[in-house]
């Protein structure tokens, strides 16, 4: 029998290898093609987590604006706020006497540097809107999460004490005690000064004979909210919401503070259009900021407000966050305007014309932010609307034009909040 004993050709070897090869080339493509794929999904989704995250935070402080805050005028004083522009731009204290105002914002801002912390500087983008809450929740001091009221036996006056230890305010730490009345023509809420030092002070060391000198009659009740660990600088807390870039001593942005996902400019370096979204509390120790980042590659933050003008409980009238532009019925039968609504001079629960207390329904809050990395093959559309997008609205935010800043291939996406503040006679 004959064997063959005949190999493959060269031929066929070429052909083999270069079927071989071809093969290797359409899966290493197929991979690459996956991997990058991949990638952006997972940043997409790291981004919407963040997103998430940092913007509940903002969702809880809107929601708790005016906690543990005085709505009448007070013969007791304090001596500010936020030490430094722009912060201080929004402060309430006055001569000290003023009930602090819920909620303020400010309309897209001037670029402006804000206060240094150790990490370095930064600095407000331009065109973007302010927010500033105000209550005793909003601080991330244990303290600030505690409240109790008076329990009232004569003549025996003791602070109610909860099931749970880790809920009831510690010896020493510093609380604001408010009395509140109701009465068939509202409701008010007064700082009670403390008279036993000198000279007379806002706040109470906490302790279960802190109160004893107080009583109450029937249509009032005695709250004592926490502050602080520290000395109060206000009778309350205060967060801080605004878009801001880490920058060096020389003003341009910080590469070594930015995340490295965040748009770049041409040479590569941060995009001096993109921040971070921060929410800075105002320290009671110097009156100087504390930031902590909520959302990385923002553009741009909007506010927009909802007026209860004739106090029917519906909305009459949108306003931009600093009430110099409305749309619908912005007029209350009493007389005044969302600016005068705004202004701190009405702020009392007295007052007659409209104000923040009584007035403001809703809050919303668009966030424009990018949503993955560069992208060569995609272009996004712009301009992009950061707000609601129907006419009525339309003129209350902005128009971002991401041509203009070379911020095209990036995805963007735009979160909305909108918030009932629950705190505000309006939504009571």
């Amino acid at each position: 029998m004959r064997v063959n004993n005949k190999g493959f050709t060269l031929i066929e070897v070429l052909i083999a290898t270069a079927v071989f090869v071809i093969v290797l080339m359409i899966t290493g493509s197929a991979f690459k093609t996956i991997l990058e794929q991949s990638t952006k999904v997972f940043r997409s989704e790291e981004s919407n987590i963040e997103g998430v995250i940092g913007l509940e935070m903002l969702r809880h402080d809107l929601q708790q604006a005016g906690l543990g805050l005085f709505t009448e005028t007070s013969s007791i004083t304090y001596t500010g706020e936020a030490l430094n522009a722009p912060a201080s731009t929004y402060n309430d204290f006055n001569t000290g006497t003023e009930p602090p105002r819920p909620i303020i914002a400010g309309n897209n801002v001037a670029s402006a540097s804000l206060d240094p912390d150790s990490s370095g500087n930064y600095k407000i983008l331009a065109n973007t809107d302010y927010l500033v809450i105000k209550a005793s929740t909003v601080s991330t001091s244990k303290t600030a999460q505690k409240w109790t009221y008076l329990e009232i036996s004569p003549p025996n006056v003791t602070p109610h004490s909860w099931a749970s230890a880790a809920e009831n305010l510690g010896n020493n730490d510093n609380v604001v005690l408010l009395k509140r009345q109701v009465s068939a023509t509202g409701q008010s809420t007064t700082l009670m000064a403390n008279t036993s030092g000198s000279p007379t002070n806002f706040s109470y060391a906490f302790s279960n004979t802190a109160f004893a000198q107080f009583s109450s009659s029937s249509n009032a009740i005695y709250t004592a909210y926490g502050i602080d660990s520290s000395t109060p600088r206000m009778p309350f807390n205060r967060a801080d919401y605004f878009v801001a870039q880490p920058t060096s001593s020389a003003g341009s942005p910080d590469a070594s503070r930015i995340p490295g996902v965040c748009a770049k400019d041409a040479s590569g370096n941060p995009s001096p259009y993109v921040g971070i979204l921060y929410k800075a509390m105002v320290n009671h120790s110097d009156g100087k900021l504390t930031y902590f980042p909520l959302l990385d590659c923002v553009v741009d933050m909007q506010v927009v407000l909802g007026w209860d003008m004739d106090g029917d409980g519906a909305i009459d009238c949108y306003s931009n966050a600093d009430g110099t532009v409305m749309t619908g019925v912005c007029t209350a039968p009493t007389g005044g305007t969302v600016v005068t609504a705004l202004s701190l001079a009405n702020n009392a629960s007295a007052a007659t014309v409209p104000n923040i207390r009584n007035n403001l329904k809703l809050v919303k809050i668009y966030v424009l932010a990018q949503n993955g990395r560069r992208d060569l093959n995609y272009t996004s559309p712009s301009p992009i609307v950061v707000g609601d997008s129907n006419a009525a609205e339309i003129s209350l935010t902005s128009s971002y034009d991401l041509a203009a800043k070379g911020l095209l291939n990036y995805r963007w996406k735009l979160y909305r909040l909108v918030v009932r503040p629950k705190n505000l006679f309006s939504n009571e």
